[in-house]
């Protein structure tokens, strides 16, 4: 997670209060420091600001109670067929220690970063999730910390789940607010999983695009 940690500044040649302006943003990500236009800076991180609610020390800390052994997942925060996820299974993590996955992000993605127990203590298992670009102030009316949130307690509760957590191989749509138009290719978005389908009232295109199966079964697709 990209942290602001940083600022320089110059003289503005106005008066007090407007004499100085930020010239530069420093971003701590991954134990690196980066200014805003993606160059790397020498120095040490220190103790740093998660977004502004949140140490982002203390989100690392979180790391610390994984397993001996953790499966680390990296996907697009969005909907996605799968083509960019990245995963590490099994990573050694000593104990009270951070993970820094060896991973790579494009600047123009939003992801989501899982640390999942690979081994857990018996009837007990961790996760650690990483939104990128997340308010932690109002991270409860984060759609996609919900939509997981919500895969998970179902994974769990299913009586046909056979692995500790949800898969992370696909994110398609859920409901029919998640289908909209393709003016692109002129049809729906997500064909695997939405279809066309006119209904009295609807306004505009996006509004009749709506899922081919119930909720229910498209949820079949994660356990």
């Amino acid at each position: 997670m990209k942290t602001e940690v940083g600022h320089y500044f110059a003289p503005s040649g106005k008066p007090y209060p407007d004499n100085w302006i930020v010239t530069d943003i420093i971003y701590e990500m991954e134990g690196s420091l980066i200014s805003r236009s993606g160059n790397l800076v020498e120095g040490n991180p220190g103790t740093s600001s998660g977004d502004e609610t949140v140490p982002y020390h203390s989100l690392s800390w979180c790391k610390s109670w994984l397993g001996p052994k953790v499966n680390i997942t990296r996907t697009p925060q969005s909907e996605h067929d799968g083509s960019d996820v990245q995963d590490e299974l099994s990573v050694e993590h000593l104990h009270g220690a951070d993970i820094v996955p060896n991973m790579t992000k494009s600047p123009k993605v939003k992801y989501i970063t899982y640390y999942e127990d690979s081994e857990s203590i018996p009837e007990k298992r961790t996760a650690v999730w990483e939104v990128d670009k997340a308010n932690h102030r109002n991270i409860v009316r984060s759609p996609v910390l919900m939509r997981e949130l919500w895969l998970q307690m179902w994974h769990d509760i299913h009586p046909d789940a056979t692995s500790k957590f949800v898969t992370k191989a696909k994110r398609g749509p859920l409901r029919d607010e998640d289908c909209y138009w393709d003016y692109g290719k002129a049809r729906c978005a997500w064909s695997e999983y939405c279809e066309y389908s006119y209904a009295f009232g609807d306004v505009h295109l996006g509004q009749s695009c709506r899922l081919k199966m119930s909720s229910a079964d498209m949820l079949l697709r994660y356990v």
